[in-house]
């Protein structure tokens, strides 16, 4: 039996196309390809160091994108977290909340420490029994342990939760831990994904 539902927070309940779009338009200032600077910014050691508490945000800052500042628009510098510009999902948040119900609700993401202060928004207010962010954890997705860490902490076994994440490569991990799991792509779609699942909401 379904007891607690797992949601990812950027690229599920919070937008994941805004930061891509203006990192778009620094490359095109830069004469870069598209995508080169959220690959830079947001992949590699430096961002799987910030993200898992292992550096400060400015030695991620001076090492990923500091000396790109003086040649871009003041706002680049708001991109040393990776959910700048983004917005709530509303129809992932009204899904989440029509879960809440029924279920225990537990956020588990990746991000650095500045992912609580996004979490004030009060249209978040009370939906999470549980919050699991990478790097406060020292670990991160795909590692198996931070899936383990969020089971624990809502005091249900792995089987009897469904993970939410829009990456595969971390919905399979979760299957491998005896979840089921939703790979998502908009709240249209993961609503019946759910109910096929055996969830009732």
């Amino acid at each position: 039996m379904i007891e607690a539902v797992i949601f990812d927070f950027g690229g599920v309940l919070l937008t994941d196309f805004y930061a891509r779009r203006r990192l778009a338009e620094f490359d095109a200032l830069l004469g870069w390809p598209a995508g080169t600077l959220y690959e830079r910014l947001y992949s590699g050691a430096a961002w799987e160091a910030v993200s898992t508490g292992r550096c400060a945000l400015e030695q991620f800052w001076q090492e990923a994108g500091a000396a790109l500042a003086p040649r871009l628009p003041a706002d680049f510098a708001g991109y040393r977290d990776s959910f700048c510009g983004e917005r709530l999902d509303e129809g992932a948040v009204h899904l989440a909340w029509r879960l809440r119900s029924r279920y225990r609700i537990a956020l588990l993401s990746n991000a650095t420490i500045l992912l609580p202060q996004s979490l004030q928004d009060p249209r978040l207010a009370g939906l999470f029994d549980v919050t699991v962010i990478s790097a406060l954890e020292g670990m991160r997705k795909p590692d198996p342990g931070i899936y383990e860490l969020t089971c624990r902490r809502l005091g249900v076994r792995p089987a009897a939760c469904v993970f939410v994440d829009d990456k595969v490569r971390n919905t399979d991990v979760a299957q491998a831990l005896g979840m089921k799991a939703v790979t998502f792509t908009d709240a249209a779609a993961a609503a019946p994904e759910l109910r096929g699942l055996g969830l009732a909401f």
